[in-house]
């Protein structure tokens, strides 16, 4: 577990956002429906992907309308950085809002001319991003040899093959205190080392066309950036995604479940379940850790009656922890892997935090849990034990008053594993 505290500047002292960035007008980004004719491929991806859903989710847009309200006004366009970077530099992100009301450029979110017009220095953001947005005629990728067109100017830029392309938006300081770090988890870790870069897991290589017409390439990258995020709305690729997510998370972790082979009746069996984070890149979970649900299931049963059980959800679908209305914490053994964030000491936003609590597993580091259940009778005693993932809890979902998605909310098994005591 992490802990870090922070003690700085007074509410009233809290420095409204600036930029580094000259000030851009919407025309002088172009809609990625202006792509579609030469990369179609590339724009089918990023259609469904959470890049594209950045502007048209709900809960974003209820979370930023309930910050708004619980800041007095001052949070202002902060998280429009990177929900929509062309909104939030041309100052079309607007404080509070529908999505309805959002021009169309905006809406597309993180769109393909945002990330074709960035340029180095990429570095963590400081609460406020340093963009470096070059828009025009130009576009910037990873082809260094991209065929000449009529339509736009193509120019290798190396930093589209490696990690800090990504880092603005994947690496957030809040208030001095490095809260949502993805990039650096990945820096700090084996895999930073090693040079296997966000766009190995994220963006994956197949051989095919970049553009109509170009030739056949063995390193082209997709476009749909999958990582644990899914759309709860209707969205192009709603199946495709999650299907990928669920691939993804299934190759996140590694499970074991240790425990005696034998045992006598009324005894006190102890087991455990050890997490490695052997296989991915970062934290897990990572990002906004403190609202993610990664979680241990564990059960005992010898297939008629169950003599143990944790990590299973309450009617209202909430795990039995601190945010359950119906069994608060009435769960004790839950083994849940997130944290929280807070502020004189009560829980928060990312925005006014001054401290924070983190659990989650850093790559290639483990967390182990032990159980403990008595053995009723003879017999032989299956153990089962689950690891589980949600973007989000249900309980979130009402305090936004956006019940109406809790059932588009997915449970992803991560991993399973099973053994069994026998009984004498």
């Amino acid at each position: 577990m992490i802990v870090i505290y922070w003690s700085g500047c007074r509410e009233d002292e809290v420095t409204p956002p600036q930029t580094n960035q000259t000030k851009l007008n919407l025309n002088d980004f172009a809609s990625a429906q202006s792509c579609v004719f030469c990369h179609p491929n590339h724009y089918n991806e990023w259609s469904g992907s959470m890049h594209h859903y950045a502007t048209n989710d709900p809960i974003w847009m209820n979370s930023i309308n309930s910050l708004q309200a619980s800041t007095n006004g001052k949070l202002k366009d902060w998280c429009w950085q990177c929900h929509s970077p062309i909104g939030f530099l041309t100052g079309n992100a607007p404080s509070t809002f529908q999505l309805s009301d959002l021009q169309p450029l905006v809406r597309e979110g993180v769109t393909c001319d945002v990330c074709h017009s960035m340029l180095p220095p990429h570095t963590t953001t400081n609460q406020t991003i340093a963009y470096n947005v070059k828009p025009g005629r130009t576009k910037y990728g990873p082809i260094a040899d991209a065929q000449p067109n009529m339509v736009h100017e193509s120019k290798y830029e190396s930093s589209f093959t490696r990690s800090e392309q990504c880092r603005a938006c994947h690496d957030l300081i809040s208030n001095n205190i490095p809260v949502e770090i993805t990039f650096t988890e990945w820096q700090n870790s084996t895999w930073g080392a090693m040079s296997v870069e966000c766009q190995n897991c994220h963006m994956p290589t197949y051989t095919g066309q970049a553009a109509v017409g170009g030739p056949v390439r063995d390193n082209v990258h997709r476009h749909d950036f999958i990582g644990v995020d899914v759309a709860m709305t209707d969205f192009p690729n709603k199946t495709e995604q999650r299907n990928a997510v669920d691939s993804l998370l299934k190759k996140s972790a590694s499970l074991f479940l240790d425990a005696p082979m034998n045992a006598s009746v009324n005894d006190s069996v102890q087991f455990t379940v050890r997490v490695y984070n052997d296989r991915t890149g970062h934290n897990l979970p990572s990002s906004v850790f403190f609202n993610r649900q990664m979680w241990l299931e564990v059960t005992v049963s010898n297939g008629s009656d169950t003599v143990y059980r944790s990590g299973y959800l309450d009617t209202n679908g909430d795990l039995m922890d601190k945010n359950s209305a119906l069994r608060p914490n009435e769960d004790i053994d839950l083994t849940l892997f997130g944290g929280a964030l807070y502020k004189n000491g009560h829980e928060t936003n990312v925005f006014e935090m001054d401290s924070l609590v983190n659990n989650s597993i850093p790559a290639f580091q483990s967390r182990i849990a032990r159980y403990r259940f008595k053995v009723p009778h003879a017999g032989t005693w299956n153990l089962k034990a689950r690891l589980l993932f949600r973007p989000f809890g249900p309980y979130l979902f009402r305090s936004l008053n956006a019940e109406q998605y809790i059932s588009q909310l997915p449970v992803f098994e991560m991993n399973v594993q099973t053994t069994s005591v026998e009984v004498r």
